[in-house]
């Protein structure tokens, strides 16, 4: 049953919402007005989230630029899977740790620098990656790799406190639906455009100087989203995130590491084992079609541009109806069987040639667009409904690092399996193999989550009326520490 006045709101928040949170919550007796910024009547916030989304589609153009050239790449230096995998192991290597840092910026300093300060890492990264395949410096694009890694993930992680401050909780999941529509446009774009300008130019450096170019577009964005939620806060002298408040700026405190439930730390290692997965197939996805099931590469591009758009198309719907459809627990187990099958479907599928392509595949795909669509749409809203609106940076910070650490050792795995079972199904069948064995682990920590939701009683299966009302609870909370520390 909804909440449908005061006496059932103040039930709520003693039901602890937060489960992250070490705070006492309680009802005000005379509750103070929300600030306007924060009550999302402002036109401002479609605004922000249409900068944010620019951001994030122009940031996944560039960097998903080498699974898009992996053959041309791979042609031109004379190199195997297990060295190429280096431009995906170099870019997460960094984000081992940076991303924590970067949702720390976002809680304690942030996130209007810190947004600017790696978008303009991410435009450095890529000039200098472009400029080594320009010389055929494959070092040098390693290093652009990891230059862009030091931006990428974190830009990515500085965001969601942003958007979490302008959407509230029953509007989450669809304020991230959009931005991760934004990003599959991204890479439904990167994966049309990138191989046509290589055939179009024979140059393997002119799709990467469109990159940068895509860049430049993305650091520019970033800036105008700083001005606009800038101004923003100085029209609202009660904004939650506001930069220049003191009550805002406190201190760095190791214990907050602490104060997250056991069920974000199941999360955190599921999205680690599923999200890895998931990427270490939509990376060789453009080189499986073409070598393995037989299409050509402009081909193969338009297919992998294909489920990136459907996912894209998708992203708004499908968070309507994570924000609007409890039990999202049990909708992350079936997601995650999804990709599992995929996985064993794309491993047992017979071989194709140039002569005779495996049309076949069009099903393993739709199975990678129905989780492409739905998994991190529904992962972020769990980890919202979770975490409280002070360490939402943290904790998106704290994901993103135990992910990357993953990411950085599962291509260099998958890589040395890849050139050792080259013979058969190509390297791919024992590829695919230890792929469903992670999705496997990633499905037993979710199973192990459901079973930890039920017993906190189900608070990640809120439904939108109520994931509303435990967000303006913990507003409530904030303003009024927030006001609290500023009669101190």
């Amino acid at each position: 049953m909804f909440p449908e006045d005061t006496k059932d709101l103040a039930l709520l928040a003693n039901r602890d919402i937060s489960l992250t949170a070490p705070l006492a919550f309680e009802v005000p007796t005379s509750s103070p007005k929300l600030p306007t910024s924060l009550m999302k009547t402002s036109w401002v916030r479609w605004v922000i989230l249409a900068l944010a989304s620019i951001i994030n589609s122009a940031l996944n153009y560039s960097s998903n630029n080498p699974q898009a050239l992996q053959p041309s790449i791979q042609a031109v230096f004379g190199i195997e899977d297990a060295k190429f995998n280096l431009l995906y192991s170099v870019y997460s290597m960094p984000n081992v740790l940076l991303p924590l840092f970067g949702g720390l910026l976002a809680d304690y300093i942030g996130v209007r620098f810190a947004v600017n300060l790696f978008g303009f890492l991410v435009f450095i990264g890529q000039g200098v990656f472009a400029l080594g395949a320009y010389n055929e410096n494959f070092q040098l694009m390693v290093v652009g790799r990891f230059l862009f890694g030091l931006g990428g993930e974190s830009l990515t992680v500085t965001q969601l406190p942003l958007i979490a401050k302008w959407f509230n909780g029953g509007e989450l999941a669809f304020a991230y639906g959009f931005a991760k529509s934004a990003v599959r446009l991204g890479k439904s774009a990167n994966s049309f455009f990138t191989p046509k300008i290589y055939l179009w130019t024979n140059s393997l450096s002119a799709p990467l100087f469109a990159g940068l170019t895509v860049s430049l577009i993305s650091l520019i964005s970033g800036f105008i989203l700083c001005q606009f939620d800038k101004k923003a806060d100085s029209e609202d002298a009660l904004s939650l995130t506001k930069e220049t408040s003191s009550a805002d700026k406190r201190k760095i405190d190791w214990k907050d590491f602490k104060s997250f439930p056991k069920i974000f730390y199941l999360m955190l290692i599921s999205y680690a084992c599923m999200f890895a997965a998931f990427t270490g197939l939509s990376n060789a996805l453009n080189k499986l079609l073409v070598t393995r099931f037989g299409f050509d590469v402009n081909f193969a591009g338009n297919l992998v541009m294909l489920y990136y758009l459907i996912s894209a198309i998708a992203g708004p719907f499908v968070g309507l109806i994570v924000d609007n459809y409890g039990r999202k627990t049990q909708l992350m187990l079936i997601i995650t069987l999804t990709l599992f099958f995929t996985d064993l479907f794309f491993a047992f599928l017979q071989d194709g040639s140039h002569q005779n392509p495996n049309y076949q595949v069009i099903f393993p795909l739709i199975g990678v667009t129905v989780f492409s669509s739905f998994y991190t749409i529904l992962f972020w809203a769990c980890v919202a409904s979770l975490t409280d609106k002070k360490r939402i940076g943290l904790g998106t910070g704290m994901i993103t690092c135990v992910s990357n650490l993953s990411q950085t050792i599962l291509p260099l795995l998958l890589g040395a399996i890849h050139d050792k079972t080259i013979d058969t199904h190509f390297g791919y069948f024992w590829t695919l193999i230890t792929l469903c064995f992670i999705v496997g682990i990633g499905f037993f920590l979710n199973y192990m989550i459901h079973i930890e939701d039920n017993k906190n009683k189900g608070n990640v299966k809120l439904f939108k009326e109520e994931s509303k009302a435990a967000y303006d609870m913990q507003s409530l909370t904030s303003i009024t520490e927030n006001e609290n520390q500023l009669q101190l």
